[in-house]
């Protein structure tokens, strides 16, 4: 977690579960000059979030998008993550939950394959590494937010980043 008080960036939150994506995306965060709150147990929704990661593959971040479909809550800039094996009526729900929080928010969908857990699984694994420079591009984007409500979503495709094919 960055703590520098001179940070240019946002303060940006993340709904997860403190695991190797958390941690390399607050690294990247951090590079780019954006401070990180980390929040790993579900609680919903914190009004004063006006940038999040929500990992929607997780109970915190389920839970919180889920609160915020719920409230009224200031606009905010979120970049929801996801794992693609969730299954079809899951992934159907939280594409529903997004478009829903989408009428007042900034949010994008990122859907990826399984995170790879050590270097023997990284050739069919996602990097957690690669997929945060995806994420912090997704809210360096975001920074150039109007005031109107938007979602996009897209899938993180790991070999772009590995210079494959």
């Amino acid at each position: 977690m960055t703590s520098d008080l001179h940070l240019s960036g946002p303060t940006v939150t993340l709904f997860g579960q403190r695991d190797a994506l958390d941690e390399a995306l607050s690294d990247e965060l951090g590079r780019r000059g954006c401070s990180t709150h980390v929040v790993t147990t579900p609680m919903g929704w914190l009004g004063s979030v006006g940038h999040a990661v929500v990992r929607l593959d997780t109970p915190t971040g389920d839970q919180a998008l889920t609160d915020l479909s719920l409230r009224n809550a200031p606009a905010a800039h979120i970049v929801a993550v996801c794992e693609n094996t969730v299954g079809e009526a899951t992934s159907m729900r939280l594409e529903q939950l997004c478009r829903q929080c989408s009428q007042h928010h900034d949010l994008s969908l990122i859907w990826h394959a399984p995170l790879a857990l050590g270097l023997d699984d990284a050739p069919d694994g996602v990097v957690p590494g690669d997929l945060a420079v995806t994420i912090a591009d997704e809210i360096g984007h975001q920074e150039a937010w109007t005031s109107a409500p938007s979602f996009v979503s897209q899938t993180f495709e790991a070999h772009r980043h590995r210079g494959h094919g």
